[in-house]
């Protein structure tokens, strides 16, 4: 059986290398409140593994009417029933998931992590951007490629060069990690740089360019091979994950020809899933994301086609897949997190949208209203939910 686990630590424990990590308490729970969230992007056979226990007959009209078949189980009671042929599907590998997994599982499942954290890495954006039908063809003339910074010197250099830069821990969590500079070097930037390259070994300078719009594409590693799933159109609050856009993909891609001509985005793709069957597809099987942008350069409009790489499930795929299973074609919608100060607060959201918002289910499809995807616990802070117009 597959078993879903979400773990958004996940690209924090990867920055400790071979070392188990103990995320924070509010990291901790954020993985809680959120455990569920498998549920809706998991196979109809595969099972979801919770933190703590939840009761079973959580959201049971609303899952039947949608045809959710995926079950779920604490991770304690999991440990008494595991088996050989298990398979571990957690939001993201890491040496910390992969050494509890070989301890209280009996699977034989063998994942290598090491070369996982390194594809991970922040780096693997250069090689993305060094391919020749990306370079000759979606990139401005003006375009820097992204340098890897190992000492305060070249950092300062590269400043003097480029003027408007972001220096990237090379592995951090979305939005984390960052470091934005406008021509002049904060007081405390060098302690902050030189504790990077003492523990991760480098940062990543990249030029900062006029962004339009944020967007991703999203893959699936299966067998040996990259094939394209979809698009996803994205909003981030100071780098922070917001939420999604709930429609199609022929929608997304009519939207993005008002940038760029079809016949473009369709070769960049083929690009990008040979890149990866070659460089990706030997190590990892699950889905991943490729962050991009619409920049502005010259008064003209470019797709930067490697932001970053997101080597695990994001939110992303799961908008994808939610409007694809759930949604109905002729609605959109959006998919969103959102995080409280207290319970009460969240209760009280979540009372609100179900007021202003009910929902309507009609064919195993949501045709409009709110639906929250997570188990509200007594001490949850945040929740997952879309919403349908």
């Amino acid at each position: 059986m597959i078993f879903h686990f979400f773990n958004p630590e996940s690209d924090l424990a990867l920055s400790q290398g071979e070392k188990n990590y103990n995320p924070p308490k509010n990291i901790l729970r954020f993985s809680e409140d959120l455990s569920l969230l498998p549920l809706w992007y998991a196979g109809s056979s595969d099972c979801v593994l919770t933190r703590t226990s939840v009761p079973e007959n959580w959201m049971e009209e609303e899952r039947k009417k949608l045809s959710v078949g995926a079950s779920w189980l604490s991770w304690n009671d999991y440990k008494k029933q595991s088996a050989t042929s298990d398979i571990l599907s957690p939001w993201g590998w890491n040496y910390s998931i992969y050494n509890r997994w070989k301890k209280e599982s009996a699977s034989q499942q063998i994942v290598d992590y090491a070369k996982l954290r390194e594809l991970s890495s922040r780096a693997i954006t250069r090689e993305v951007l060094s391919l020749p039908y990306i370079k000759e063809n979606l990139l401005p003339p003006s375009f820097v490629a992204p340098v890897i910074l190992t000492s305060w010197e070249q950092l300062i250099s590269f400043v003097r060069s480029h003027h408007r830069v972001v220096c990237k821990a090379p592995w951090s969590s979305s939005g984390k990690g960052l470091y934005w500079v406008e021509n002049e070097l904060p007081s405390g930037m060098k302690r902050w740089f030189e504790n990077l390259v003492e523990k991760q070994g480098f940062v990543m300078g990249e030029k900062v360019y006029d962004k339009v719009m944020d967007f991703a594409m999203e893959f699936r590693s299966e067998n040996g091979q990259v094939s394209f799933q979809g698009y996803s159109f994205f909003q981030t609050d100071n780098g922070k994950y917001k939420g999604n856009l709930l429609a199609s993909d022929e929608w997304m891609e009519t939207h993005l020809a008002q940038y760029v001509e079809c016949s473009v985005i369709k070769h960049l793709i083929e690009t990008l899933c040979v890149y990866f069957t070659n460089r990706v597809a030997p190590y990892y099987t699950g889905y991943f994301g490729v962050d991009m942008m619409v920049i502005e350069d010259g008064g003209m409009r470019f797709i930067h086609p490697c932001v970053e790489v997101n080597l695990r499930m994001n939110m992303g795929v799961v908008s994808h897949i939610l409007n694809e299973r759930y949604v109905n074609p002729n609605h959109q919608g959006r998919f969103f997190v959102s995080s409280f100060p207290t319970h009460e607060a969240l209760l009280s959201f979540h009372v609100s949208m179900q007021e202003k918002f009910p929902l309507t289910i009609e064919k195993g499809r949501v045709i409009r209203g709110y639906l929250p995807l997570t188990y509200l616990s007594d001490e949850a802070l945040s929740l997952a939910a879309l919403q349908v117009d």
